[in-house]
């Protein structure tokens, strides 16, 4: 039998256990009419799937923050990228792909309004437009990516979108994310891929099952709390960190290098069919006065290494600065979302003008259909 104080311990203990799972089931209840992000639903990464994807043929919603700020529906493809068109490898139209991390992912922005969806548009009944991109992903596995377009769907032509991040997150070092390919120093002294692999324990797939719990993990970001603590306000450009000192200068070079070098056997293309999308340096872009603050960041300085570097071997590259500032200071429309620092519609509208307008896409799609 159980003893009185047995009895005065467990009977208050199963009480509020109980209580707890009342109250949690009635935010469980109250969440599921609730815009939470539902997540992506990531494929584990190993030697039987090797590429980041998402769980294929799958709808979701994505919003941002505990308000729900920005709310978008989102469908992962029959491939497991974020795109609303199913890819077809037996199809022989020309085909573009556009690589990217998650600029071109774009969860933030309805399809139609993307990148991918607007020149998927523009391209008609002419040709094909698929996009190939997760968050998180770097110069290391963008050409990943490539080798994945090409074995699989054979693009003609290739475009790449580069942000201030894309450089040294190429370099393996002991905080990186596991799903990503990443550059490491081999045995020669020089720079070779190196894969972390990505699985999901029971807790994980627990998780995904309660809007409740997604909204603490992704809405509010509980988990990622104590990083963004220790971050300080005030010295990042191009959504990285602003300081360029010269160890993180010279190994984001070799990235660079390492990236140039490789890409068109990965793509299967020659350099001048891959082209070369740079982001321009924001925030400080909008202010004439520090431009010029923004040109010596990290970001202003790997965007300059990386232009003269893919000028050089034969890149085409569409540097989205100029147009950025000029459209700005005639309008000033921002490119971004008040609440995230990604591109918004009106930046996405842009940059696909500009792919439109380049050598790649005009050699590729001889009679450009219209959006």
């Amino acid at each position: 039998m159980v003893n009185s104080r047995t009895k005065k311990i467990l009977f208050p203990l199963a009480a509020l256990t109980a209580g707890f799972l009342i109250l949690f089931l009635i935010l469980e209840i109250g969440f599921r009419f609730l815009p939470v992000n539902q997540g992506l639903a990531s494929l584990p990464v190993d030697k039987d799937n090797p590429v980041l994807r998402f769980q294929p043929n799958r709808t979701a919603t994505w919003s941002k923050g505990w308000n729900f700020s920005i709310v978008n529906e989102i469908h992962t493809n029959n491939y497991g990228f974020i795109n609303d068109q199913d890819y077809d490898p037996a199809v022989d139209s020309p085909l573009l792909a556009v690589i990217g991390d998650s600029y071109v992912e774009a969860v933030m922005v309805p399809f139609a309004e993307t990148v991918n969806g607007r020149l998927a548009a523009r391209a008609g009944k002419v040709g094909r437009v698929y996009s190939f991109a997760s968050s998180g992903s770097a110069l290391s596995q963008y050409l990943v990516y490539a080798e994945f377009a090409r074995d699989n769907f054979r693009p003609a032509g290739l475009v790449i979108v580069i942000v201030g991040n894309d450089f040294d997150e190429s370099m393996l070092s002991p905080g990186s994310p596991a799903g990503y390919h990443y550059f490491q120093e081999d045995l020669q002294g020089g720079l070779e891929l190196a894969r972390l692999d990505l699985d999901y324990g029971l807790a994980r797939r627990l998780l995904r099952r309660s809007d409740f719990l997604m909204y603490l993990v992704l809405n509010l970001k509980l988990t990622a709390l104590p990083a963004r603590l220790r971050q300080t306000g005030g010295d990042f450009a191009g959504n990285t960190r602003r300081i360029a000192s010269p160890e993180r200068v010279a190994a984001s070079d070799s990235a660079v290098q390492a990236f140039l070098a490789r890409l068109p056997v990965a793509a299967g293309l020659p350099a001048e069919k891959i082209l070369l999308v740079l982001d321009g340096v924001r925030p400080d872009l909008y202010d004439p006065g520090v431009r010029e603050v923004g040109a010596a960041s990290y970001w202003g300085v790997m965007r300059r290494h990386l232009l003269e570097r893919a000028s050089t071997v034969g890149y085409p590259v569409l540097d989205m600065e100029p147009e950025f500032r000029s459209r700005y200071d005639g309008d000033g429309r921002r490119f971004e979302f008040d609440a995230d620092a990604h591109w918004n519609g009106y930046a996405h509208e842009l940059v696909s003008e500009g792919i439109a307008a380049s050598q790649v896409w005009e050699q590729l799609f001889a009679t450009p259909g219209k959006e």
